[in-house]
């Protein structure tokens, strides 16, 4: 059985001081893993001027032979990507990113991800996955939301 789309219009889209606050987490928490100092928190950079950040809507593909290099984590609403591998990456996928719906070509499956838990996000993606394998597809499509830092272009 297929499962059918469904629509999370009623759901509103995060707001900026969310994303941010849940990019700020993952940073700190990647900081801390990786033995190095955190990064200059964004809210501060925002707020003194050194720097602007927007929401940005992108897509990228999901390629079944790299499943397994793509981290996910649930930061505070929201659930950011944690790593990926290269072939991601080359894919359209960066780390901060969060998946906001999942699609497999060729088929009515298109599953919203938007305010979703960790388990949630994950059984649409597993639903996505198994979806594109029932049906010969080597690939399941990202609809992701990016912060984005908006700088002036330098002379």
């Amino acid at each position: 059985m297929q499962r059918q789309p469904t629509a999370r219009d009623d759901v509103p889209p995060v707001d900026k001081a969310t994303f941010v606050a849940a990019v700020e987490i993952l940073d700190r928490e990647l900081a801390k893993a990786g033995g190095v100092d955190p990064p200059k928190s964004l809210s501060e950079a925002e707020g003194s001027g050194e720097a602007a950040f927007a929401i940005g809507k992108t897509t990228a593909k999901l390629p079944l032979s790299e499943v397994e290099g793509l981290g996910l984590v649930e930061a505070t609403y929201l659930v950011l990507v944690s790593g990926v591998t290269t072939p991601l990456v080359e894919s359209g996928l960066q780390v901060k990113d969060t998946i906001v719906s999942v699609s497999v070509e060729g088929t009515e499956l298109h599953e919203s991800t938007r305010a979703l838990d960790l388990a949630a996000t994950a059984e649409r993606l597993t639903a996505a996955i198994k979806t594109a394998e029932e049906n010969g597809v080597a690939e399941i499509g990202l609809e992701l939301n990016r912060l984005v830092e908006l700088r002036y272009a330098e002379k």
